[in-house]
C-alpha cells in the first residue's frame, strides 16, 4: 500500500522538510512531488540523502537555480542526485497506476492545464494556501506550504491504494 507525498514551498525549513520526511518513511511514500520554492540547491540535496523513493521537483519562482548543465555534471560525477527523476522543470507530466499527473508551480498554468481535461490530477504550489477543486474530470490540488509561511505547514498525501487524497497538517506530526 504506496503512497505519494505532494508538498510545496518549502523554502529551506529544515525542522519541517524533516517532520515530512519522518512521516513518508514511516507511512510507505514512494514518490515525493515537490511543486517548487524548494529555494537552494542544498536543501534539494537535503531531500535527496533523506528519502530513498524518487523525488519530481518543479521549479519554483524562489528557486536560486543552476543551469541544468552544471546539474547534469554534479549527477554524473557524485551519483548525489541519483534519485531524482527530473532535474528541476517548469512542468512534469507523469503516470503512475494508471494515474495521469501533472504538476506545475503556479496556479495560472495548472487551471490551463485542468481545462484541457488530460489529467486525473494537476498538483501546483506558489499561493501556500491549501485548495482542491474539480475542473471538468480533473482535480487541482495545491497542497499548501510545508514551510508554514503565511499559512500552518501542510502536504498533501495520495493514497494509491484506495484511491483517496488528504491533506496532513504538519503542527500535528
Amino acid at each position: 500500500m504506496s503512497k505519494i507525498a505532494i508538498c510545496s514551498d518549502s523554502h529551506d525549513n529544515i525542522p519541517n522538510i524533516d517532520k515530512f520526511l519522518k512521516y513518508c518513511h514511516n507511512n510507505s511514500v514512494e514518490f515525493i512531488i515537490h511543486c517548487g520554492d524548494i529555494t537552494t540547491n542544498e536543501t534539494k540535496q537535503y531531500f535527496t540523502n533523506n528519502f530513498n523513493g524518487k523525488i519530481y521537483f518543479i521549479e519554483g519562482n524562489a528557486d536560486i537555480n543552476e543551469s541544468t548543465t552544471d546539474l547534469r555534471r554534479i549527477n554524473k560525477r557524485t551519483n548525489r542526485f541519483q534519485n531524482i527523476k527530473h532535474d528541476p522543470v517548469p512542468f512534469l507530466e507523469d503516470l503512475i497506476d494508471g494515474i495521469k499527473f501533472a504538476a506545475c508551480h503556479k496556479k495560472d498554468k495548472a487551471k490551463r492545464l485542468a481545462e484541457k481535461n488530460l489529467y486525473h490530477f494537476v498538483f501546483y504550489g506558489h499561493s501556500h494556501v491549501p485548495w482542491q477543486e474539480k475542473i471538468n474530470n480533473t482535480y487541482l490540488i495545491n497542497p499548501g506550504t510545508l514551510a508554514g509561511m503565511f499559512t500552518p505547514p501542510t502536504f498533501a498525501v495520495y493514497n494509491r491504494s484506495k484511491r483517496k487524497l488528504d491533506l496532513i497538517q504538519v503542527n500535528e506530526l
